[in-house]
C-alpha cells in the first residue's frame, strides 16, 4: 500500500472509531488491529493519539463543513438557506441514528488542559458560524436583534438542536428549533 493509502486507512478506522465509541474508549492497539497495519506504521504516520485526534478534527470538520455548504448552497433564496441549514442536520442525526456532534462529544472527553483539541474544535464550530452569520446577512429578518445577535440566536438553536437530539433520539428538537427561526423569516 502506498503511504497516502496507509495514512488514510488508519484516518478512517481511528475516525469511525472516536465517533461510535468515543476517543477514551478506543485505544491505539484497536486502531492498529482494525487497520490491519504494525504499531511502528502508525506512529511513522502520527505521533500520538493526540495527533492523530487533531487529524480527525481538522479533516472531518473541513468534510463536513464542504458537505453542509454544498446542501446550502442548492437552495434558491437566503430563507431557504437558513432553514436548509435545520434540513441538513436533521438529515445528518438521523442517518447517523441520532449520535450526536463528533466535536461535542470530542471536547466533553479530553482534558480540558488539551487545549490544542479545544482550539482546533473551536475553529471547526467558527466556520459554521461564521458561514451563517454570512447567510443572514442575505436575508430580510423580522426580528429585533441584530444581523450578528440573530446569526449567534440560529447558530446556537442549530449547535443545541443537534446536542438535544442525539439526547432524544430524535429530529423533533432540530424541528422545533427550525420553527423558532422561521417565525423570524
Amino acid at each position: 500500500m502506498k503511504e497516502s493509502a496507509v495514512k488514510d486507512r488508519i484516518l478512517e478506522v481511528a475516525s469511525r472509531l472516536f465517533f461510535e465509541q468515543g476517543y477514551n474508549l478506543t485505544g491505539i492497539n484497536q486502531i492498529i488491529e482494525e487497520a490491519d497495519i504494525a504499531r511502528a506504521t502508525l506512529y511513522n504516520h502520527f505521533d500520538s493519539k493526540t495527533d492523530l485526534l487533531l487529524t480527525y478534527i481538522d479533516q472531518t470538520g473541513l468534510q463536513r463543513f464542504e458537505e453542509m455548504k454544498k446542501y446550502i448552497e442548492s437552495l434558491s433564496t437566503p430563507k431557504e438557506q437558513i432553514l436548509g441549514l435545520f434540513d441538513f442536520r436533521i438529515k445528518r442525526q438521523q442517518d447517523l441514528a441520532f449520535k450526536g456532534c463528533q466535536f461535542i462529544k470530542i471536547t466533553s472527553e479530553v482534558s480540558r488542559d488539551e487545549t490544542a483539541v479545544f482550539d482546533l474544535v473551536q475553529i471547526q464550530k467558527n466556520r459554521i458560524r461564521g458561514y451563517i452569520r454570512q447567510l443572514v446577512n442575505a436575508v430580510e429578518h423580522h426580528s429585533p436583534l441584530s444581523d450578528e445577535l440573530f446569526a449567534d440566536m440560529v447558530f446556537l438553536l442549530l449547535e443545541g438542536g443537534t446536542t438535544s437530539s442525539s439526547i432524544y433520539r430524535d429530529a423533533h428538537t432540530l424541528a422545533s428549533a427550525k420553527k423558532v427561526v422561521e417565525k423570524f423569516l
